[in-house]
This record gives C-alpha cells, structure tokens and sequence, in this order.
C-alpha cells in the first residue's frame, strides 16, 4: 500500500484521475473545499445561534474567549465550514432573526464564485516622460514597435497610456495627454491593430477616452475609480470594456488617504456601488482592480492580495497590477524600481494563486515565463 498526500487545490484533477464519477466528484470537491469568514459586530444571540447551526452542519464557529460570559452586546467570530457544509448553515441562517438572514445572504454570494482558468497578462506601454518606472517612458516610435513586438509575441491585452498616475503626480490636461497619443492611436487604426489584439486606454479623462475608443480600443483603465459621469457616458455610448479600480482622492494626495476601519469590507462596499452603475451604463466587461499602491499602505496592499478571493463573490475577473512598486521595494529593501522585477514576479504568483485573473505588468515576457511554470505546474497530476 502507498499513502501520500495531496495538494487539496489540486483535488478536482486527482478525483479525474482515479476516475471517479463526475456527480460524484462535483459533491466531494465541495467537501474538499475549506472555507473561513470572519464575522465582526455578532450580536449574542446571533453568536450563539450561528455557533448551533456551525456544529450541526459539522463545521464550527470560533469565538472570543469571553463570549461564554455573555456580557458584551457584539462581538467578532470566525465562521470555519467546507462548501457542502456551508450551504446547510445557509439554509438554517435564512429562517433565523438577529441579523442571520442578511448573513446568509452575503455568505451565499461567495459559494458560486471560482478563479478563471485562463490567466492574462496585460503588458504596460508609457507614452510619458515621467512615469514613476524610468524604462517603461516610450516616445510615440518606440511604443509602435513595442507594440508590435508584443503582439509577435502573442500579448491579447495591452495597456496604454500618456498620463502618470505615480504618486505625487499632477493630472495634466486632456490636450495634452491626447497629443501623446496621436501617432500611435492613429496606427493601431490605419494598421487594424485591434483585430490582432485589444487595447486599453490607461486614463481619467472622459475626453481621452473616447478619443482612444474612436481609434479600436476597447477598454478602459480609470484610476480615479469611474468619478467622472462623462466618463460614464463614454462607457455608454461604445458599450466599452472597464477596469474598476478601487482608489481615493488623486495621485496628488492619495498617499494621505489610506485610512480604514474595515479595508475589505470598505473596498467591497466600493465595488457594489460602482458595479451597480457601469452596470446601468451597459458596460461590456468589467474587471475588478483593488488599486494595489493607490490611497493603501504597504500592509494595505498585502493584505488585500492576501484577501483577494474575497472579491470573487462579485462574479467579474479581477486584475493585479503590483509591478515594480514601492511596497515591493520595501519588503525587499531595493530602492530603485528597475530592481523590483524578481520581486514584482513573486508578488503577482501569489496574487494569481489567491484569485487574480489579469496581470498588468511591464515586463511581459518574464511574466508569461512565470505563467507557464504555474500552469505546468497545476496540469501536473
């Protein structure tokens, strides 16, 4: 007899492998599947009574120390349960008062949520001459023939754009930014570039953009999180592609704003209320960015990578863009940020292991490297 252990993230290919039944498999991979919630603000009663549900149904629900004393009127628990587990405290929780019917509501929402298979990596073009990375600057020449070499190399999404978002930055004027982009938009269209791969316009300005959907590109990249309603209005009227960040303020002042009480919860709460319009703005696509660097600290940005499966519940693809930033610089004390590569690669591995569907980064012949080596790795068994 052997016995050996395997990777639970791996269990869906080895119940493939011994062949179990398909039926079969679908109901043991949710038994194989171990899922936590943290829950803050529990009432006693609904403590006590999600705690009964929790151990019926096998799973269990951990809580404060005291809480056996009952002399606080809230408190925080951490709801622990497999998939087929949780969908019977679901069911209890929806007949239940206290505030439990709202909870299975919420925890509902995540139960029907998995990663993407296909991952993408979105390469970076900087028609500036002050992007925060020195090598990325491209004059309008050097951006066309890197843009064909990437499509050579078989990119199917890429980023550009001709105002800094750094912090610190100023915003500059729509005229301005257009004037960047002039020679390559108009090659994209005269060359039918957009029939070989989809463009992105990296910009804040409603006026940019529709100038860079006018030329085939298709999505677009906001850093002020969708503020503008002509911005809306774009999105409307080509039925365009968006990325919503998550963000405050500008990169102006954005580093003085990363105050939070509850930083999931509030970015969450963030999405719901932007889906919910580019939703009504009949937006084609819409991909979910957490604004790694924008208004969060370091432990900020971690931490959300470290949380990003959170936002699956929405039920749109999420895209990380830490690459070569200043919180990698700090973990790895390498102050310039043409240093930053090895460390940009680990940082999106973890963030595409814990959810991420889209890579936007600068260096994309490394990170496809790094995508076929996770790839290889998950087809293994």
């Amino acid at each position: 007899m052997v016995l050996e252990r395997v990777n639970i993230d791996l269990l869906p290919k080895w119940l493939s492998k011994i062949g179990t039944e398909k039926m079969g498999a679908k109901i043991m991979q949710k038994k194989g599947e171990v899922l936590a919630f943290s829950l803050q603000d529990l009432s006693l009663p609904a403590l006590n009574i999600l705690k009964q549900e929790a151990l019926s149904a096998g799973g269990d629900l951990a809580t404060p120390r005291d809480a056996i004393l009952g002399e606080q009127k809230l408190y925080n628990a951490l709801l622990i349960a497999t998939h087929t587990q949780l969908e019977k405290i679901i069911y209890k929780c929806k007949i239940q008062p206290f505030g439990l019917k709202q909870i299975a509501k919420k925890l509902q929402s995540h139960l029907a949520t998995k990663s993407s298979q296909s991952k993408i990596i979105m390469p970076i073009i900087n028609i500036t001459p002050d992007s925060f990375y020195a090598d990325s600057r491209h004059s309008s020449k050097k951006a066309i023939e890197f843009i064909i070499s990437l499509i050579d190399s078989g990119a199917t999404l890429i980023d550009i754009g001709a105002a800094s978002s750094r912090p610190g930055s100023e915003l500059i004027n729509p005229s301005e930014e257009k004037k960047r982009l002039k020679e390559v938009c108009e090659f994209i269209k005269k060359e039918n570039l957009a029939k070989k791969v989809s463009f992105s316009i990296d910009t804040y300005n409603a006026e940019v953009a529709d100038f860079a959907l006018k030329h085939d590109f298709v999505m677009i990249n906001d850093v002020s999180g969708i503020k503008s309603k002509k911005m809306l209005e774009v999105i409307a009227h080509y039925r365009a592609q968006v990325v919503l960040i998550h963000t405050k303020g500008t990169p102006k002042d954005m580093a003085n704003l990363s105050e939070y009480t509850h930083l999931i919860s509030e970015v969450d709460e963030f999405f719901a209320h932007k889906i919910c319009e580019l939703e009504a703005h009949k937006a084609s696509r819409i991909v979910l960015d957490i604004g790694f660097g924008f208004a969060k600290t370091h432990a900020q940005n971690l931490a959300l990578i470290q949380n990003l499966a959170h936002f699956r519940h929405f039920g749109y693809e999420i895209l990380i863009g830490a690459s070569r930033k200043s919180t990698i610089g700090a973990i790895t004390s390498r102050q310039s940020p043409s240093e930053r590569l090895s460390g940009s690669l680990a940082l999106h591995l973890l963030a595409l292991q814990n959810g991420a569907d889209i890579i936007r980064t600068h260096d994309f012949a490394e990170h496809i490297d790094m995508l076929k080596i996770l790839s290889a790795f998950n087809e293994l068994c």
